[in-house]
């Protein structure tokens, strides 16, 4: 056993390097500088400007991005996993103020190299399973639209579970897709109003990294029903993409220049409206080189 772990640590060390030395540069003085940043990893600042509804605004941004890995005891494959804590976006000005802030965002991935079902017949029967299988959590998301006048919208809770068919070893690409289930509150002058979503709402989440971390692409998409405590049944839906293109990095800082647009579908603050809007911007993580 140790002689099959050493084997494999002198294996590893090679490609490690090389990875290494991909991603280093070095000046004139010798001193090296990395060329490869993390994306999902550092502490995010933004900064741009905010299209909506017609009307602009500055937008700012902030949250710390953790990926981590580890692999199971029990089975030996690995888990891939990315976290997103307190991202907030504020939104000044008179015509958009508002404010949106997320406590906990995080991805956690079971990366299956060769899943499997099995069916316990009298012949037990071994059916393929080609897919990774993701728990996409949210925990606090409260958004509050000034404009709208007083009140705000605070989801407590979203879990989904999801499928993925690239089964990426890595987290620079991930495609999944399935039912999810959440409580919102959505508080006005009328009072509180409480909607569930019991599984009856479908999530799309997909992103893709150059492996130097140069360009980030990801998409989200959420549709479905949700229903109140009234007994009513309604449709919403929301659709989120974004590309970032690195421009430089300032003492390993990098900084990326960011577009992105959404659109909601009768889901958007207290009067669950339709919604748009576009926002281009820079944005940077600090502590991303790897």
């Amino acid at each position: 056993m140790l002689a099959l772990a050493l084997a494999l640590l002198l294996a590893s060390a090679p490609a490690e390097e090389e990875a290494a030395e991909a991603c280093t540069r070095w000046d004139e003085a010798g001193e090296p500088f990395p060329i490869c940043f993390d994306p999902g990893n550092g502490l995010l600042v933004g900064v741009g400007g905010l299209l909506q509804g017609g009307e602009a605004a500055p937008e700012f941004r902030v949250g710390i991005l953790l990926r981590t890995s580890r692999t199971s005891r029990s089975k030996g494959t690995p888990w891939l996993n990315t976290h997103r804590l307190l991202t907030t976006e504020a939104r000044s000005g008179t015509p958009r103020r508002s404010l949106t802030t997320t406590l906990y965002e995080g991805t956690l991935r079971r990366h299956l190299e060769e899943g499997f079902i099995l069916v316990p017949a009298t012949r037990p029967v071994r059916i393929p399973f080609p897919f990774d299988l993701s728990l996409a959590l949210r925990l606090g998301h409260y958004e509050r639209r000034v404009w709208e006048g007083p009140g705000w919208t605070l989801e407590t809770g979203r879990a989904a579970l999801l499928l993925d068919p690239v089964r990426s070893p890595t987290t620079r690409v991930w495609l999944g897709l399935g039912p999810a289930a959440s409580h919102t509150l959505r508080h006005s002058r009328e009072g509180m109003v409480h909607e569930l979503s019991p599984f009856t709402t479908l999530l799309l989440d997909a992103g893709y990294e150059t492996e130097d971390g140069h360009w980030v692409t990801r998409a989200t998409v959420l549709a479905g029903w949700t229903l109140g405590f009234d007994g009513e049944m309604r449709l919403r839906a929301r659709e989120e993409a974004s590309v970032e293109r690195l421009l430089i990095a300032v003492n390993a800082q990098p900084v990326w220049l960011r577009l992105s647009g959404a659109y909601v579908h009768a889901d958007a603050g207290i009067a669950q409206k339709d919604d748009w809007s576009l926002s281009l911007g820079l944005t940077l993580r600090a502590g991303s080189a790897r």
